[in-house]
C-alpha cells in the first residue's frame, strides 16, 4: 500500500549499558509519514486546548453581599448572598438561568451549561 504523504526518517541513538561497564549505542531509524505528523499535531492541540479542566472562578464582595461566579468545564454559575436585602443571580451559557427573587439571608443560585460566550450577573432589589 502506497501513501501519498512524504516520508520523514528520524534517526534515534539509544544507549544501553551492559554490566555498568560497556556502553552500546544502537542506531534506530524510524519512518514517519508527514500525514501522521499532521494528525499527531491535531491530536495534541485538541487535548491541550479542548480537554482542559481549568475553571475560571471568582468571589467578590459586591454591594454588601458575596458574589461567587465562574465557568467550569461544563457549567457557568452565579451565586449571590446578601444578609439584608432581596437579591437574585443569573447565569447565561447555552441557555439562561435566573434564580428569581431570593429573600435576604438565603443564597441565590443560577447554573447552566456553558457555551462559547458565558455571562454571570447578580441583582439587588
Amino acid at each position: 500500500m502506497k501513501f501519498a504523504a512524504n516520508k520523514l526518517i528520524l534517526t534515534i541513538f539509544r544507549k544501553f549499558c551492559i554490566n555498568n561497564e560497556k556502553e552500546i549505542w544502537i542506531k534506530y531509524e524510524e519512518v514517519f509519514l508527514e500525514k501522521n505528523k499532521i494528525y499527531g499535531a491535531i491530536l495534541y492541540l485538541s487535548l491541550a486546548l479542548g480537554l482542559s479542566t481549568a475553571a475560571f472562578a471568582s468571589t467578590e464582595y459586591a454591594e454588601g453581599g458575596t458574589w461567587s461566579h465562574g465557568v467550569g468545564s461544563k457549567y457557568v454559575w452565579s451565586y449571590y448572598y446578601h444578609g439584608h436585602k432581596g437579591h437574585g443571580a443569573t447565569a447565561i451559557g447555552k441557555y439562561r438561568s435566573f434564580s428569581g427573587y431570593t429573600r435576604a439571608g438565603v443564597k441565590a443560585s443560577a447554573t447552566k451549561n456553558n457555551w462559547w460566550v458565558n455571562r454571570a450577573y447578580y441583582n439587588i432589589y
